[in-house]
């Protein structure tokens, strides 16, 4: 049908009964693509897709497990922090101070809010992050091929679903190549379904029995197909069926978010068990001054908000990593990215740029050639050279050695013309249309004049072909029609095309692959000695080597087939076994794939953090050799180190080792060649009986079981499958192997920040309940103790010590964030250092609010408490010394929490020099908490009604001083204490893969 008829039906295809729709598959593909307007081949016009969005909706299941925010705040009054300040403040209320049980219900209330809020913020940015790794479809719309957002196809949209994908919405097939896919999500059928562009009579088929029908959230197995889009969004088959594919859930909590819940409970335990040794310390003779210290005991060490910001921690940082160019998919990746000690990347596209040209090929005949390169521009040379190495400059300097275009040698010819045709890839022109898509690209460099559709490898081959004039669409319009594919097999690593040339009526099979896999298949190479020598040749200089065949094909087609050869089924008539042998071997080409600028010091980075870079490569194991010498993975003194088997290995070799001979090599592989899927399983497998944490990148659907099991899973978002997509934990929308070392240096900075907070944190409220504790020994005239903090400054305190504590969650990363070793897995985030710390500072600070306490309680004037009751019942004269001393104490512990913030920006390195000055004093969180405090204690402290009968101490004049001076006296201490940690203790910093590698 033509396109302007497609067009004229586009009125009857929105009014269609709902009933109707659902029979597609008993339609012709001529009556389907009728009843939707489409066309075969220039599918919806933009207009048509943007009327019949409006009509049908965007494609998307209904958000039934979408967190909203009722759940959200549900959740939050679950938090038994909020129901303790609740209970405390009833308490309150009992012993009749309404101030402080008013206080404590306020910030149950506060606290209640930030945590909903934050969460709810958090949750909105996890699913924005989600969103940025939905799938896309290609979709032919206005005669172009697009990569758009699954969401956003429409009825009657072309869909082209190849390997790996995810079917972006139900569809009837219009044209299929050996396609496969696999409807267990639908029927339960464990086998793929094969299939066929037929006309199905019977409209209650079961779905597993439609084989002319795609369906929305299956997965395309094997082969490649065009369908017209019939159904989409909730009126899918897996929408009627109301499935939900959510892979988030209790499952992405992270280790750590576990274990701080089980801590949160333990402190609430604890907070109970101290204000019950409180209470005992007066054989439960309670009035209201024991209550209150009871309860300052146990506010002194919860945490509130604790687990609140660990979450909205991890999620601001998974928005950070999409700075980064790498999408999070599962939040607990992000702890374990600081534990990864081995990553296994791909090459091409990766540790390379994916941007190949054929620099070389050669004939048996006519030997090799120099090609020239202009990117993707289907422009440039060949040049006649005597050697595979001879450089590019010589080979262009002699004009002679220019061979004519227009009269190519037949071995030459064919050599191309197979280059052109056992290709599925293609190129064109950028048009505006294409700039309008790729607006959204980050990457700031030079785009390309032409545009490329396929695999790097066949967009190279393809440019190749073009530069002699025998493109695809060239030879197509001189009378080749393709017949059939068999597609690229990473088992057997060949492909290839059945075509029929119109003018000789000639039946052609071309062929392409890996040398070792098309040479024992070809019938006239009797020694395969010097063509291996030329592949050793080329591969030395880097370059990707494909070997090319064809084979005649008119024995094979019966004369009866050649009646209707466009609409037979080829692949199903003839195996591909049967038809990829007798091959006639036609020569060689050399593909360039330039490492990208930045591997060679991301590899280093790596190197520098403790981490060993792998590479495995489906390339020739002497290309990949060159390859990993140039990035690094491989240096001179490796390479002649004599252990070369052991440091480079083909898949093959590595495949045919048992595990224990693995487990018996010094280390693993850094370079294997010929990879296929099954080898990284095994790699994975290998590094996991090491006790090693590994990082594995894939892209194929093949790719998805090693994805799965690696500790973290990294899936290409340009290049990568949709299978693969869902298998990972993180995508790379650069496909970069930097942006992998910049999200590991990321993960580093996330978990080295929640250690930070948790460290401030746990300091501020340890010295604290030291202090608490301690004083439980100090009493009053009448044998009662004296709680050194009232209630009501506790809850002041909580709120003075959270802007620097949420501060120290956001910092930037340490300078030897990527100098130091991987964490080990297991390690508690109260490692040995941490506690150490923990115990110092809490000790250092304990010290300095005893002495702000007690020099004004017995000194000064002072002689202790000599009132009785002083916090229900202020005497003035007798309870003076006490107020004072608490006023001191609160000062100085406020400066000193100042001051533990920046103590804990580094674990051993001195804050107080210039450099930390600087950052201390030019933070606005240190200033505007600095003067937050002042203010409220001015406030607090002078204001006689509100120091005595609030917070239940005086002002102080010379005790100021005394606070300051205690405050100098910690900031020396601390020092101190790091400088005795960086003498006595093992340095953080390792270059154990340095080392290594020059061993």
């Amino acid at each position: 049908m033509s396109s302007n008829d497609s067009r004229s039906s586009v009125c009857t295809a929105v009014d269609l009964p709902v009933s109707n729709k659902s029979e597609w598959h008993t339609q012709s593909v001529e009556s389907v693509l009728s009843t939707l307007g489409s066309s075969i081949s220039h599918g919806l016009s933009a207009k048509l897709v943007e009327e019949r969005q409006a009509s049908y909706g965007f494609n998307e299941l209904a958000a039934d497990g979408r967190v909203t925010w009722f759940t959200i705040l549900l959740r939050q009054l679950a938090d038994a922090m909020n129901w303790i300040f609740v209970a405390l403040g009833a308490v309150s209320y009992v012993l009749e101070d309404y101030i402080t049980g008013s206080l404590l219900l306020a910030l149950a209330i506060v606290n209640l809010y930030l945590a909903f809020s934050q969460e709810y913020a958090a949750e909105q940015t996890l699913a924005a992050l989600k969103s940025l790794s939905s799938p896309v479809a290609v979709v032919i719309r206005d005669g172009r091929e697009q990569t758009i957002p699954s969401r956003e196809i429409v009825p009657g949209d072309l869909l082209i679903v190849k390997e790996g994908d995810s079917v972006a919405a139900d569809a009837r097939l219009v044209y299929v190549s050996n396609l496969e896919t696999d409807e267990a999500l639908l029927t339960g059928e464990s086998l793929p379904v094969q299939k066929q562009l037929v006309i199905i009579d019977d409209p209650e088929q079961p779905l597993g029995d439609r084989i002319n029908m795609i369906y929305s959230s299956t997965i395309t197995t094997k082969g490649r197909g065009k369908a017209v889009v019939t159904a989409t969004g909730m009126s899918t088959e897996i929408g009627k069926v109301a499935a939900k594919l959510n892979d988030a859930g209790e499952g992405d909590r992270t280790r750590l978010q576990r274990s701080l819940n089980r801590m949160y409970i333990g402190l609430t335990v604890l907070a109970g068990v101290l204000a019950f040794i409180v209470m005992a310390s007066v054989k439960f003779k309670a009035n209201y001054d024991i209550g209150m210290y009871a309860m300052t005991a146990a506010l002194s060490v919860l945490p509130a908000g604790l687990t609140t910001v660990m979450t909205v921690t991890l999620v601001l940082g998974g928005k950070e990593m999409t700075h980064q160019k790498a999408v999070v998919r599962k939040l607990k990746c992000l702890e374990t990215l600081g534990s990864v000690t081995n990553i296994f990347s791909d090459k091409t596209g990766t540790l390379t740029l994916a941007k190949m040209v054929v620099v070389r090929f050669w004939t048996p005949m006519d030997g090799f050639f120099h090609v020239t390169s202009n990117g993707l521009a289907p422009e440039g040379d060949a040049y006649r050279i005597s050697h595979p190495l001879e450089s590019d400059e010589v080979a262009v300097a002699d004009s002679q050695n220019k061979i004519d275009k227009s009269d190519l040698p037949i071995n030459v010819r064919e050599l191309v013309r197979c280059s052109a045709l056992c290709n599925v890839s293609s190129i064109h022109r950028r048009t505006t249309l294409d700039e309008k898509s790729a607006k959204d690209d980050d990457e700031e460099e030079d785009r390309d004049d032409w545009v490329p559709n396929g695999a790097p490898t066949e967009v190279a081959l393809q440019v190749f072909a073009h530069k002699f004039n025998l493109g695809k669409p060239d030879l197509n319009a001189t009378g080749w029609t393709q017949l059939a594919e068999y597609q690229f097999d990473s088992t057997i690593k060949r492909m290839s095309t059945l075509y029929q040339d119109h003018n000789t009526n000639q039946y052609i099979l071309f062929a392409k692959g890996a040398v070792e896999r098309i040479l024992p298949l070809c019938d006239n190479v009797k020694d395969s000695t010097t063509i291996m020598e030329n592949v050793d040749q080329l591969a030395s200089k880097g370059l990707r080597v494909i070997a090319l065949a064809k084979r005649n094909m008119d024995d094979m087609v019966s004369s009866s087939s050649k009646k209707d050869v466009v609409n037979e089924d080829w692949t199903q008539r003839f195996k591909r076994d049967d038809v990829e042998c007798h091959l006639e071997f036609l020569g060689l080409t050399g593909i360039y794939d330039p490492p990208r600028a930045e591997s060679r010091e991301a590899v280093a980075a790596a190197h520098r953090a403790g981490i060993m870079v792998h590479m495995l490569t489906g390339d020739h194991h002497i290309t990949a050799t060159a390859i990993a010498k140039e990035i690094n993975i491989l240096n001179d003194r490796l390479l002649k180190s004599g252990h070369m088997d052991q440091l480079v290995m083909t898949g093959p070799q590595f495949d045919a080792m048992t595990d224990e001979q693995v487990d018996a090599l010094p280390r693993l592989p850094l370079v294997v060649a010929r990879c296929s899927p099954e080898t990284k399983v095994k790699m994975i497998q290998a590094s996991q009986r090491r006790k090693l944490i590994s990082a594995m990148t894939g892209d194929g659907v093949n790719d998805s079981p090693s994805l799965r099991i690696a500790d973290v899973g990294i899936a290409m978002g340009k290049n990568g499958s949709d299978v693969a997509k869902q298998a990972s934990d993180i995508i790379l929308t650069d496909d970069n192997f930097a942006t992998i070392i910049r999200a590991v240096a990321e993960g580093r900075r996330i978990y080295q920040n929640m250690q930070r907070f948790l460290l401030y944190f746990y300091i501020i409220l340890l010295s604290l309940a030291i202090l608490v504790m301690a004083c439980l020994a100090l009493r009053d005239p009448a044998g009662l103790t004296a709680a050194p903090v009232s209630t009501i400054m506790m809850i002041f305190i909580y709120a003075a010590v959270t802007p620097p504590a949420g501060a120290l969650s956001v910092q930037p990363a340490s300078p030897s964030v990527m100098e130091e070793p991987p964490r080990p897995p297991t390690e508690s985030i109260f490692n040995r250092e941490i506690m150490m710390d923990t115990f110092a500072y809490s000790i250092l600070a304990g010290i300095a609010c005893a002495v702000a306490f007690f020099v004004p309680l017995y000194t000064m004037g002072g002689n202790g408490i000599e009132g009785i009751a002083c916090d229900s019942n202020y005497q003035e004269g007798l309870c003076d010394a006490f107020y004072r001393g608490r006023s001191s104490l609160l000062v100085t512990y406020l400066l000193c929490s100042l001051v533990v913030m920046a103590h804990c920006r580094s674990y051993r390195r001195p804050e107080w020099g210039l450099r930390g000055l600087k950052i201390t004093f030019t933070s606005r969180t240190v200033i505007g908490t600095f003067w937050f405090d002042i203010i409220c204690l001015v406030i607090f402290m002078y204001i006689p009604q509100v120091a005595i009968k609030g917070f239940r101490f005086l002002g102080i004049t010379w005790e100021c001083g005394l606070a300051v001076a205690l405050t100098v006296y910690f900031i020396v201490a601390g020092e101190a204490y790091k400088f005795a940690k960086r003498r006595l203790m093992k340095p953080m910093q390792t270059h154990a893969v340095d080392e290594l590698l020059s061993s």
